[in-house]
């Protein structure tokens, strides 16, 4: 899988192994895809197989940090997967190609239309997968209907996808999201989490900070469980035994992951 960054779709023009790339041209989604929950292989399988279909690159757009970190940051619990992990998981899912953006002002300030429009010139993009509740560019302005006409304009191919949604043990059901996931995780609903992810929760500490097996939790930008004890595996599936206790993490073997 190749990573971009945005300023190299940015210099794409002066770029030739680039040109040579996307001369097949591809299609794109565009998202957090915090977690990869759910509802997103939903969403990036779509691409996958209607890339395929259509002879194209399938390709990813995402942001180096989940949007609402960024965003509301004074209440925002962590995030549920590290960037690593994300990118791990759409190499597994089929993605050849991930664009990553530092959400700046830069980005901030520019229109949907701009964006997707950029997408085309640099990227050759002719197939679009999206929420049917996407929005994008300066103040979210940009939402599925304005997405529709800019396709059909644009002779882009385009599918949107529905929320996929969890029955929590009663009639009422619940929309799939990196937030409603986060919320399990606070709350120590860690069963639930593996069934949402299709995975086991993983904590990666491999950029934390860790002194003697113990690890200051500010140093971990993933959203924690509630304060206890925990009986994990590591990354070589040793069992490891994991205390989560005011302002550090402690563990008994020494470990760069910890699945619950």
């Amino acid at each position: 899988m190749k990573i971009f960054n945005w300023k190299d779709i940015l210099d794409s023009p002066q770029n030739d192994a680039m040109k040579a790339f996307f001369a097949q041209g591809c299609g794109i989604s565009v998202g957090s895809f915090d977690g990869l929950h759910k509802g997103h292989r939903v969403l990036v399988k779509t691409l996958v197989n209607q890339c395929s279909k259509n002879q194209l690159l399938p390709g990813i757009v995402t942001f180096t940090r989940p949007l609402p970190s960024i965003k509301h940051s004074v209440d925002y619990a962590g995030d549920v997967s590290t960037l690593q992990q994300r990118l791990n998981l759409f190499e597994r899912l089929g993605v050849a190609f991930v664009i990553l953006v530092d959400f700046d002002e830069d980005f901030a300030g520019r229109s949907g239309t701009e964006f997707f429009e950029l997408l085309v010139r640099q990227c050759n993009m002719s197939l679009i997968s999206e929420g049917v509740d996407f929005r994008c560019g300066y103040k979210g302005a940009t939402d599925t209907q304005a997405l529709k006409y800019f396709c059909q304009q644009n002779n882009i191919k385009a599918f949107f996808v529905s929320p996929v949604y969890y029955k929590p043990g009663t009639d009422e059901e619940e929309r799939i999201s990196s937030s409603y996931i986060r919320m399990m995780i606070k709350k120590g609903f860690l069963a639930t989490v593996e069934e949402l992810l299709e995975r086991n929760y993983e904590l990666d500490f491999t950029e934390a900070e860790v002194y003697d097996g113990m690890i200051d939790r500010k140093s971990v930008l993933q959203v924690l469980p509630p304060d206890g004890i925990y009986h994990c595996k590591n990354e070589a599936g040793e069992a490891v035994r994991v205390e989560i206790d005011g302002k550090i993490i402690k563990f008994d073997i020494t470990s760069k992951s910890i699945l619950f």
